[in-house]
């Protein structure tokens, strides 16, 4: 498993984690009480963060345990992403699409100027990437399996 799948794991069970407990607290204890206004407002927010959670990974469930993916490949660009340190972000020249990898290739040369033949997995509405491998433009030998 790749950092990305086990990214996608820990925001859906974060998500369950506090969905459930929070479900609970407001249902079967809302109209007690003895329950402090802070306290029901506190719940309240753990369960508004929790569907946020799951609102960002249900979409792509079905393909995720599934192995549902989708495999985009063509001619790419690679840039080093400045904000996010070691990172690497690949955009297909020919549909303009960029994707976002945790672990940065060791390659000789990286930018605009130099132009590489990738192939990028995602889930099919693309909202979670999971792997890319980068082959040479000319000869299609594989320089950086992921």
């Amino acid at each position: 498993m790749n950092a990305e799948i086990i990214t996608y794991v820990f925001i859906f069970l974060l998500g369950v984690a506090f969905v459930l407990p929070a479900c609970y607290v407001l249902v079967l204890r809302f109209g007690n009480k003895q329950y402090a206004f802070f306290n029901k407002l506190k719940w309240t927010g753990v369960l508004l963060l929790g569907l946020l959670c799951l609102s960002i990974t249900i979409p792509s469930f079905t393909e995720m345990v599934f192995r549902d993916y989708r495999v985009l490949e063509g001619p790419c660009i690679l840039e080093p992403s400045e904000s996010k340190g070691i990172s690497i972000d690949i955009t297909l020249t020919e549909t303009n699409d960029t994707f976002s990898f945790r672990n940065a290739p060791d390659l000789d040369a990286y930018g605009k100027k130099v132009s590489y033949y990738c192939r990028v997995t995602t889930t099919q509405n693309q909202a979670f990437e999971i792997n890319y491998q980068i082959f040479d433009k000319d000869t299609q030998t594989l320089l950086y399996p992921n």
